[in-house]
């Protein structure tokens, strides 16, 4: 079902017609990289959005996606999701679909500052596991051409959405050349057919610990109200239970920071958590109460506490299955935020009751003691 998001501002498309053509200094550029195409070929396109944007994409009472379904003899839908995720999905010939992008993308939250579509922007593609061959082609081969003759950036995530057989194809680039990637993308992989189990990506699975390339939460709801980047102090103004961390900080030595992992990297599959939750020592967090219980009985509230961002590995751990493992065995929600532009720390938010807070404090310690014993 999909729905109006009624409280953000309605943008409606703009009357300014590219017909799928490109600028004449583009022109020359493409020549060279010609596409096999019919365009006859009815194809379809998901891209994962922001929820956020599903209201820009809909219109009020449906009047944006109406009018792309009219004008353009499309089918265009935006599925309703629980999560931050929602999926874009159009059907129509390579070149029609070409044309809705350029209406769609200018009307997204973050780019509706800008005039026009010469600004630059970035698209999430869902393509099945087995396709990826295509766009990479033989030792990268296809992949490095699209790059060079689109001059966009293109991110292929090894891992696979949450419960599906779906990867994340993340293009970048000015607008038209990042829609004339896709297009050529479209064109690859619908000469190819799907091998194996298909499973389409249902954001309702969504799950932050996934390196697949999607959107997060960390920067929502925080101590009953929405922060996003600075709304917090990283000095200061914090839970006494994030001290132990910043010992550990200085414990490293001047050491530099570790390699981050590289989303390109392939992620082994997950095992299930552990059966039951233990509960193992105590530490030392209190936040701000909610005003509300949670069936392990108390208050829920928040605490935060502050970390290094060289080690935040050791706590999301490979794939994040140790940050799956401490929410199981602590009960607690706990999410890592990005780091602050020029900060060197990140900030974990945790909820749950002080039992569950202390408990997850604990484990988080344990992670970075283990990795930093490791170093010594």
């Amino acid at each position: 079902m999909e729905t109006e998001i009624e409280q953000q501002e309605d943008s409606s498309f703009s009357n300014t017609e590219t017909n799928g053509k490109r600028p004449a200094e583009d022109a020359d550029e493409q020549k060279s990289f010609k596409r096999s195409r019919n365009s006859d070929e009815m194809v379809e396109l998901r891209i994962l959005l922001q929820s956020k944007n599903a209201g820009a994409v809909i219109g009020k009472g449906g009047k944006n996606i109406k009018a792309l379904r009219t004008d353009y003899n499309a089918s265009v839908s935006v599925p309703d999701s629980s999560g931050p995720e929602r999926i874009l999905s159009i059907s129509a010939d390579i070149e029609t679909i070409g044309e809705i992008l350029l209406k769609i993308i200018p009307t997204l939250e973050e780019y509706q500052q800008y005039n026009g579509i010469d600004f630059d922007c970035e698209l999430r593609l869902l393509i099945h596991q087995s396709l990826a061959g295509s766009i990479i082609g033989v030792k990268g081969a296809k992949i490095k051409e699209l790059r060079e003759n689109t001059k966009t950036s293109i991110k292929l995530f090894q891992e696979c959405c949450p419960q599906s057989t779906d990867r994340v194809v993340l293009v970048g680039g000015k607008t038209e050349r990042v829609v004339e990637c896709i297009k050529t993308m479209l064109d690859l992989i619908a000469e190819a057919p799907i091998k194996g189990r298909a499973q389409p990506y249902d954001p309702n699975f969504y799950d932050e610990t996934y390196e697949y390339g999607g959107f997060t939460m960390m920067f929502e709801e925080r101590g009953g109200g929405r922060r996003l980047m600075g709304g917090f102090p990283m000095r200061g103004s914090r839970s006494s239970g994030d001290r132990g961390f910043e010992r550990m900080s200085s414990s490293r030595g001047g050491r530099g920071p570790m390699p981050r992992r590289d989303y390109d990297e392939m992620s082994p599959r997950r095992g299930p958590p552990p059966p039951h939750p233990s509960r193992v020592g105590r530490g030392s967090g209190r936040g701000r109460g909610r005003g509300s219980y949670n069936d392990m009985g108390g208050p829920v509230i928040t605490t935060q506490v502050t970390i290094p961002k060289d080690l935040a590995g050791s706590i999301i751990g490979k794939g994040g299955q140790r940050i799956k493992q401490i929410r199981h065995e602590s009960g607690a929600s706990i999410k890592i935020d990005e780091p602050l532009e020029g900060s060197e720390d990140r900030i974990i938010t945790i909820t749950g009751t002080q039992d569950q807070i202390q408990n997850a404090q604990y484990l988080l310690q344990n992670s970075v003691l283990h990795l930093l014993g490791h170093e010594d």
